[in-house]
């Protein structure tokens, strides 16, 4: 009976400790308020930290997993392209995440046309994912279609 006992606190144990105490709505949204401000001033790496909690606490959440989604993007833009490189996985897993909550998300979509088309396919982007993405982006909008068709066309003739 003892062993059994052990067994259910070490098999146990470890989901109650990593528990973090859930957030108060007004916690919440200090903690959004001050990552949005950072965010304002370019400083991305702090305000990815706290997206973080808060798609913790909520990972079912459009909102938060956007923000933590552009902000990856937007760390990653302002970087050199060989360390940049290093951050596409983390980036691409987010936008992918953030795309499976709601597809229907015009700036999403947008965002994830740019990405499929600067990152190369071994990294997750590529023509065939952009191609998918300016068709959902024409079923949304026949205007913002045709502005994504024409970008898909001419890449990489346009930069953004």
């Amino acid at each position: 009976m003892e062993k059994i006992k052990y067994i259910i606190i070490i098999l146990v144990a470890p989901y109650l400790f990593s528990q973090e105490e859930s957030l108060s709505k007004s916690e919440l949204l200090k903690i959004e308020e001050n990552a949005d401000s950072l965010v304002q001033i370019c400083q991305f790496e702090k305000p990815i930290e706290l997206y973080k909690k808060l798609v913790k606490q909520h990972p079912n959440n459009f909102n938060y997993n956007y923000k933590l989604a552009a902000t990856l993007a937007a760390r990653i833009e302002l970087m050199p392209r060989i360390k940049g490189a290093a951050y596409v996985p983390e980036m691409m897993s987010q936008l992918e995440k953030t795309y499976e909550i709601d597809d229907t998300s015009l700036s999403l979509n947008w965002i994830m046309l740019q990405v499929y088309l600067e990152v190369p396919g071994f990294l997750g982007g590529g023509k065939r994912k952009a191609r998918n993405i300016v068709e959902k982006i024409s079923n949304i909008s026949k205007k913002e279609g045709d502005k994504a068709q024409r970008l898909y066309e001419n890449f990489p003739r346009i930069k953004f």
